[in-house]
């Protein structure tokens, strides 16, 4: 009997200590999975913090490529590379609009600048011109304009020395038939022209042609007076006609513009 009970006693200590066991192992397992589960949170903490790192610098890259093209814009911005390859953007001048006002004042100071010539020069030069070309193309015109101040500078006019003189020279014969008088009238074309210049009124059949004839006069007068020279040292011309045959044999050197022909630079 006491050996059964000492059986019994045995089998039940026995059966204490591995409860005991199967605990102390489960409360370790627990442990273990608890550790695992911190270690899963914080690798998922970390890579939430990296992913919102990520977040904010590719928008900031997108904010700042943005700007870029604000920065870069060729219409504001020139581009510079240095002998070191270094890229620079260097900010234009703005471009002030140019107002009436400007525009105004830009045209008031040429009108300011003083002419190089008398208005007795260009009074003259522009009615020869109006009588002799009236009514020739307008390179015309300026030809017949450079003709007599050709002859001012010229040595082979050595006795005229201003426009007044070279209109008006007869020391070898009438060098302008426009300043010959009328028997009738008493008057030359070149008279009435300056009478025209003068007072702005147009006798003729076609006033308002006539007119713009003169403008045209005028401003080809100013023009040569001025420096613009289409015909070179040319001293001579005369209409491109019959007559002109002898003057083509005799000058190689000649230029036809409109009905003229001009001629001799000695």
């Amino acid at each position: 009997m006491n050996a059964i009970k000492k059986l019994f006693v045995a089998a039940l200590a026995l059966l204490l200590v591995t409860v005991s066991l199967s605990e102390a192992t489960y409360a370790a397992e627990l442990t273990d999975i608890d550790a695992v589960a911190d270690t899963y949170n914080v690798a998922d903490s970390e890579t939430d913090e990296t992913d919102a790192e990520a977040v904010t610098e590719n928008i900031e890259d997108i904010e700042a490529d943005t700007d870029s093209e604000d920065i870069f814009d060729p219409e504001l911005y020139e581009i510079y590379i240095d002998e070191q390859g270094q890229v620079y953007y260097i900010e234009k001048e703005p471009k002030e609009p140019e107002t009436d006002e400007v525009i105004q004042e830009e045209e008031a100071k040429e009108e300011k600048k003083e002419p190089t010539y008398s208005k007795l020069d260009l009074r003259l030069l522009a009615c020869l011109v109006y009588t002799e070309a009236g009514n020739q193309p307008y390179e015309g015109m300026l030809a017949v304009a450079n003709v007599v101040l050709n002859r001012v500078k010229s040595d082979a006019y050595y006795h005229v020395n201003t426009i007044e003189e070279v209109i008006f020279d007869k020391m070898w014969a009438v060098q302008f038939s426009v300043t010959t008088k009328n028997k009738k009238t008493g008057k030359s074309m070149m008279d009435k022209a300056l009478e025209s210049y003068d007072s702005g009124k147009f006798s003729g059949k076609n006033p308002k042609a006539e007119k713009k004839a003169m403008e045209k006069a005028i401003k080809a007068a100013k023009e040569a007076l001025n420096g613009k020279n289409n015909i070179g040292d040319y001293l001579c011309f005369r209409l491109n006609n019959s007559g002109a045959k002898k003057i083509k044999k005799k000058y190689s050197d000649y230029r036809i513009i409109g009905d003229h022909i001009f001629y001799r630079t000695k």
